[in-house]
């Protein structure tokens, strides 16, 4: 009994593996022939355009929310491809009744330089981070003197930079933060 249940088993796995074979059993298949349960395939060459590309830094917040962020801002100066080719720039200044320094904030979006391509300087403190969105990000604070605050967020292959120049480098990472709570949710998806 014990014999015929071995029997019967192995019966069943010779046709399990006889049936899965591409070739009649005992013969090779020709060179180049790959089994049906397998495929594979060369990576992807294509290059997707960057989903920022032609993003205009201005349009991504008003400036009657930047009023709202810093209040005493004046409209906004469209700095156009300040940066370099492809890039959009934007900058909202605060203007202050005596001789301290004011919120100096810009968004500048980068479709073709990626958060890695940072330089940090010295002084210069970086941390990596995830945003509410779900994006990579990166925080560099005193990034060549105190008072700095930049929020660099990958969109597609490139970034979106948010920095901001005031007094103290908290002050200016809240003002960073809120502005990214607006712009963020406006930003292509990935």
């Amino acid at each position: 009994m014990r014999l015929a249940a071995l029997a019967a088993t192995f019966g069943v796995a010779a046709l399990a593996l006889t049936a899965c074979a591409d070739t009649p059993a005992g013969r090779v298949p020709p060179a180049g022939h790959q089994s049906a349960s397998l495929s594979f395939s060369a990576p992807s060459t294509t290059v997707m355009p960057n989903v920022a590309t032609g993003l205009n830094a201005c349009t991504l917040l008003t400036d009657t929310e930047a009023k709202q962020i810093a209040p005493g801002v004046g409209a906004h100066q469209d700095l156009g491809d300040l940066g370099g080719k492809g890039v959009s720039s934007c900058r909202w200044s605060q203007s202050t009744a005596n001789d301290t320094l004011g919120h100096v904030f810009s968004i500048t979006m980068r479709p073709t330089q990626a958060i890695d391509g940072l330089a940090v300087k010295t002084g210069g403190q970086l941390s990596h981070a995830t945003t509410p969105e779900g994006r990579q990000a990166v925080v560099i604070k005193n990034n060549g003197f105190e008072g700095d605050c930049l929020l660099s967020i990958a969109v597609g292959s490139g970034r979106i930079d948010i920095n901001d120049a005031t007094a103290t480098t908290d002050g200016a990472c809240v003002v960073v933060s809120k502005v990214s709570d607006y712009v963020e949710p406006r930003l292509p998806k990935s």
